[in-house]
């Protein structure tokens, strides 16, 4: 058995060198994501469109080998690359092929499209490919000047700039520059990052968010930190009024350019947006991570397991044995590239989907301890079992949130409790909080009335910030004021990546 467990692994690895060796002249654009739901651009908002197992091996990088025909029991939903940013990368005078902003997004794009080659090659289907920067305050922001012979300065001369419509200007001239960066690349999809000062949310990132459908970012909270929470609330409000001006595109109209924003707090490196953020160290200017879309790979999981004690042992080998081929070539990749990058593991976290069995609420309910819909009794419990499964699969570098993703707009079955007529079973706030503490994500794509107050919006993003820094879990909040909606009505979206619900009171 010994020696046969070597020969297989020399066999697979062999194929995973082959596999990222192959993927340069691969270059082929996915087909349209199916059902994407996390940090895309909505279609009907964005002009620019947001028995299973294997045995396991004793060689923890050794990828089964999978024909590209073969079913793999989930999508990669994305592959995000991270870049940190710089003034002095949009420095025209400074710029060369081998530097500068078009360098780094070409880098970034030749990461992205090798990756998405090598894992649709090993069966995976590849929804969307995403960059992520460092806090946009670094480098969107700031000015730095030049010297007479058009060299930068030194880094302690970079110079804030004051004035908020200076700010305002020079960023949108660098946004305009990246925005037409990643569409000549056809990247759809870019985070960058949070803002670390309360005046940057309210005046910076509605002018992102409006700038195109591409950009995501967010605000970081620290616990008790309460003009950040109130700057934050009032961007919200800002952003989900932003479809009432002239000028504004349909990636913000009826409140959901708050798909692209969220209070954010304890995040680092997540691949899903709004809230990515990408290191701000200068170790590596380049990395990458992965995420998945996986509600029915979690029903077929959670029903196998059947009751909270068997969880751990189901997703140890099961969910490990689905994610070693990915690991395996992410690991080849990165070491083998013609440039440093730095692989920074999997995002496990349970992510639902819109399809048939897809969702992530259903699946825990199929667990013997959970009484009743999602949200009831023996739910916390089940909740924390899986997280703690997630979090601790044998030889799988994770990353990110890798918790348990509840987003009420992207769940069939939450959007249904939070309409029950029974008080009971109406799914709330206060209940996804209560679970927000042994998971994550926090509270996301929560509906909630147009007119709330910015004090009660506040509130709750300083609820989340609080559990996040209490227990160091990343967490966010991510609401949408719904322009003309009150609590009770029931929302009116029209899109195929997103379902309706009840509005939440708040």
């Amino acid at each position: 058995n010994l020696m046969l467990f070597s020969v297989a692994d020399i066999c697979t690895v062999v194929y995973a060198l082959l596999v990222v060796g192959n993927s340069a002249s691969a270059f082929t654009h996915p087909a349209r994501p199916h059902n994407i739901q996390r940090g895309r651009s909505l279609s009907a908002f964005s002009a620019t469109n947001l028995s299973m197992s294997t045995p396991t091996s004793t060689n923890e990088d050794a990828p089964s080998v999978t024909s590209a025909s073969s079913k793999r029991p989930f999508r990669i939903r994305t592959i995000t690359a991270f870049v940190t940013l710089k003034p002095h990368d949009f420095n025209e005078a400074t710029a060369t092929s081998t530097s500068g902003i078009a360098h780094k997004i070409d880098t970034c794009n030749d990461i992205l499209r090798k990756m998405e080659a090598s894992l649709t090659k090993i069966g995976f289907e590849v929804q969307t490919v995403r960059i992520s920067t460092n806090p946009f305050g670094e480098w969107l922001t700031k000015k730095l000047d030049a010297d007479s012979n058009g060299n930068d300065l030194p880094i302690q001369k970079k110079t804030e700039v004051d004035d908020m419509s200076e700010k305002a200007a020079l960023s949108k001239e660098r946004l305009d520059l990246l925005d037409n960066l990643l569409d000549e690349r056809k990247i759809a999809f870019c985070s960058l990052g949070p803002s670390t000062h309360p005046d940057d949310t309210i005046n910076i990132c509605p002018l992102i968010v409006s700038q195109s459908g591409k950009f995501s970012c967010s605000a970081n909270i620290e616990t008790g930190d309460v003009v950040a929470a109130h700057a934050a609330a009032r961007c919200m409000k800002t952003i989900s009024q932003l479809g009432d001006e002239e000028c504004s595109g349909s990636h913000v109209a009826n409140g959901l350019g708050n798909f692209r924003f969220c209070a954010a707090s304890c995040i680092d490196t997540v691949p899903f947006f709004p809230g990515a953020k990408a290191p701000s160290h200068d170790t590596h200017t380049f990395s990458f991570a992965i995420g998945m879309e996986n509600g029915g790979f979690a029903r077929k999981l959670l029903k196998e397991a059947k009751c909270i004690s068997n969880i751990k042992e189901v997703f140890d080998t099961q969910m490990r044995d689905e994610l070693m081929p990915i690991q395996a070539v992410c690991k080849t990749f990165g070491a083998d590239a013609d440039y440093p990058v730095e692989y920074l593991g999997i995002d496990t976290s349970l992510n639902p989907s819109l399809d048939d069995g897809g969702s992530v609420a259903d699946a825990i309910e199929c667990l013997d301890e959970v009484r009743g819909p999602f949200g009831g009794t023996g739910s916390l419990a089940a909740a924390a079992a899986i997280t703690t499964a997630l979090q601790s699969i044998p030889d799988i570098q994770i990353t990110g949130y890798s918790g348990l993703m509840l987003p009420v707009l992207e769940d069939h079955r939450l959007a249904k409790l939070a309409t029950s007529a029974s008080s009971g079973d109406r799914l709330t706030i206060q209940k996804l909080l209560c679970i927000s503490s042994v998971c994550g994500v926090g509270i996301d794509t929560v509906p909630v009335p147009g007119d709330v107050a910015e004090n009660n919006l506040s509130s709750l993003i300083l609820d989340v910030a609080g559990l996040a820094h209490r227990w160091s879990k990343s967490l966010s909040c991510r609401v949408f004021p719904t322009p003309g909606g009150k609590a009770g009505d029931m929302t009116l979206f029209d899109s195929p990546y997103m379902c309706n619900s009840c509005i939440f009171d708040l």
